[in-house]
């Protein structure tokens, strides 16, 4: 789905385009309906009383939007991170790996000539 950091920005532009006239009711905290919040506290801090009595803090989808695109941005960057360490990993063990057949090989080959000159 996403193969670049340019493929995330076309996949949601399409939805964030559609968003545009979109609110989210966050309800407010439920602390702030104790008896030491007033009105013009609750109203100070951003909330707003709907009709129905309750309060909550209205965003723009849009802006919910913007920081999800901006999280997947970064758990894409952190992934090819990872991935890249990881490949460097696997490289590096795999020429571990090889050194170590080649100094057993060469080990063996020193022990079989020492052999022979302490037989002879």
């Amino acid at each position: 789905m996403f193969y670049d950091k340019d493929s995330i920005d076309k996949q949601f532009s399409l939805i964030e385009n559609k968003l545009e006239d979109l609110f989210i009711f966050e309800p407010m905290p439920s602390y702030k309906e104790g008896e030491r919040w007033t009105d013009e506290f609750r109203i100070r801090d951003g909330h707003t009383k709907l009709d129905n009595g309750s309060w909550v803090t209205i965003h723009k989808a849009t802006e919910y939007f913007q920081a999800l695109k901006k999280n997947t941005v970064e758990l894409f960057e952190d992934k090819q991170k990872i991935h890249r360490e990881l490949v460097v990993s696997r490289q590096k063990n795999r020429e571990m790996e090889y050194g170590l057949r080649v100094a057993e090989k060469a080990l063996k080959n020193s022990l079989a000539i020492t052999k022979e000159l302490i037989d002879e």
